[in-house]
């Protein structure tokens, strides 16, 4: 099914019914085009709503964009078209759009302006453009000076976007503010508030003080919650050591003690204390709580010792929760390089069907699968396809570049890297990828650091933006300083990638000693990386082998 293509117009029930059996069918571009073809020239406040929500629910922005225009020409006093068409624009990256749209709803919204700033500040939780909020956070803020939840919601989008010191500013400003209107307000927004500016302080490199008054917290009122925060600070200042100590305290109250094992089972995985973690991820299923989680990291620590057949089961385990997706892509990984391609293929058709807002995802881990086989062809296929069906997906983007990329095809990489950056002129993670790739190749190494460094200075604690600004500054010949570019990152990111650059610098600067201790430790945590052990064989062999490319830095 298409839609209908010849000039004359169709009764609008062909266009709505056509779009509602695309959705039965599972044809969001389709579904998302028809109901658009409904909308135009229609005066229906109902009908326009549904256009509305049925491109953004299929993921179409620039229709939503479209349709939410038409709403608001047609009911300028809608909120919800003023909402609607502000969630598109920021779909889309096209902040200014976006903020003025907001201003309107928080300036006018029947709940008012605070209860609407918190309802903001959900949705801007979970959204995929992180630096997009950060910057539409700071565009509302200053429009309402007098508001503590416009702060906050800075705040929280500031540290999101990793630029804790502005984050500290936001949550100091919100806390003032409450204290001057003398509103003490909602203790647990006010608790929240305090936690997070600790963790903001530290991130930015003051952890001492909030250490300290935290502790003295625990010391003067020894309560479970206190403990918990103190421990959490512990691990944001990774003080691993004392946060698990924290944490076998905590683990003695029964209340208590799963989330403690959970966060300890944390620590030890990312410190690739496999046998560790294992033990308490074994116990956090025993006490019957999180059990996603520790299904989900016991299947990776399988998944890690050689044991797909164990990791299998227990990633069928995970059901809910942030890591039953990532999970299910594992599986269908496993599946595919251990001979059941046909069910893998399948399980990869379902988890489209049942997770259709995580579709662009999918398609991209199913196009890594075919790349990792060695089916690049099948894999850019995978992702046309998937352009076509979602043109505004910036993760899919991405992904043909890293492809292209890894096909040799260098040039190609680059100008979809160029287009993503010129239609986000003003987004870090666009710049970024071009950046790194430019220096990545040693091509227009003067241009790749004025974009890493444009990135920079939007997020500062970034450890991708931080590795990328490290590197190129290694190929422009300028060593001690990548070190400390790159020593910054892998302290917020002991992953393969950012190891494999930092203990190439340190080898060429004739420290192959401090550069092993890199790879090992990371190797520990980060295995089967393959940039990091192409890197050590690379360095270890007679000959060099060929460099391998990590995949291109996009952040969440």
């Amino acid at each position: 099914m298409h839609p209908k293509s010849d000039a004359a117009a169709a009764p609008q029930a062909f266009y709505t019914v056509t779009a509602e059996i695309a959705l039965a069918r599972h044809q969001p571009r389709t579904a998302a085009l028809q109901y658009a073809a409904a909308a135009a020239g229609e005066t229906d406040v109902t009908l326009l709503e549904r256009a509305t929500q049925v491109a953004a629910d299929c993921l179409q922005p620039s229709l939503a964009e479209k349709v939410a225009a038409r709403w608001i020409q047609v009911d300028p006093k809608s909120l919800d078209a003023q909402r609607a068409a502000a969630r598109a624009a920021l779909a889309l990256h096209k902040i200014d759009q976006a903020a003025a749209h907001y201003r309107i709803v928080l300036s006018s919204s029947s709940i008012g302006t605070e209860a609407e700033f918190a309802a903001l500040e959900t949705y801007l939780a979970d959204n995929d453009n992180v630096f997009g909020a950060r910057q539409l956070a700071d565009r509302l803020a200053p429009s309402f000076p007098s508001s503590a939840a416009a702060l906050r919601v800075q705040g929280f989008t500031a540290l999101r976007a990793d630029d804790p010191a502005a984050a500290v500013h936001s949550f100091t400003a919100a806390l003032a503010l409450t204290v001057a209107s003398g509103d003490a307000g909602d203790e647990g927004v006010r608790r929240e508030s305090l936690q997070t500016l600790a963790r903001a302080r530290i991130m930015a490199g003051d952890a001492e003080p909030p250490l300290a008054q935290a502790q003295e917290k625990v010391q003067r009122e020894d309560k479970p919650a206190n403990r918990l925060d103190y421990a959490l600070l512990l691990m944001t200042a990774q003080r691993d050591s004392a946060a698990i100590q924290q944490l076998d305290i905590l683990a003695r109250n029964p209340e208590y003690a799963p989330v403690a094992l959970r966060f300890q089972g944390l620590i030890e995985f990312q410190e690739g204390h496999l046998d560790a973690a294992t033990t308490r991820f074994a116990q956090l299923l025993r006490s019957d709580k999180y059990l996603d989680d520790a299904f989900y990291y016991l299947g990776l620590i399988a998944d890690r010792h050689g044991d797909p057949e164990h990791a299998l089961r227990l990633y069928a385990q995970v059901q809910n929760g942030e890591n039953a997706l990532p999970a299910l892509l594992r599986a269908s990984t496993i599946l595919q390089t251990h001979g059941a391609a046909a069910v893998a293929e399948e399980l990869l058709d379902r988890l489209i069907e049942d997770e259709p807002q995580r579709a662009p995802e999918i398609l991209a881990a199913r196009a890594r699968m075919y790349a990792d086989a060695g089916d690049s062809t099948r894999a850019i296929a995978v992702l046309e396809g998937g352009v076509n069906e979602y043109p505004d997906s910036v993760e899919l983007r991405y992904a043909v570049a890293s492809i292209y990329e890894e096909q040799g095809r260098i040039p190609d990489a680059l100008h979809e890297l160029t287009d993503l950056a010129n239609a986000r002129p003003d987004d870090p993670a666009a710049l970024n990828a071009l950046g790194y790739t430019l220096a990545d190749h040693s091509r227009h190494l003067g241009r790749a650091r004025e974009l890493i460094e444009r990135a920079y200075a939007a997020a500062p604690k970034n450890a991708a933006i931080l590795d990328s600004l490290g590197w190129v500054l290694f190929r422009q010949g300028h060593s001690a300083e990548a070190e400390t570019y790159l020593r910054a990152a892998y302290a917020d990111d002991r992953g393969g990638d950012i190891a494999a650059h930092l203990g190439e610098v340190l080898w060429q600067m004739g420290r192959p000693d401090d550069a092993e201790h890199i790879w090992s430790e990371a190797s520990a945590a980060d295995g089967d990386n393959r940039l990091l052990k192409a890197t050590r064989q690379r360095f270890h062999a007679a000959q060099p082998a060929p460099p391998v490319r990590r995949p291109l830095p996009v952040m969440n």
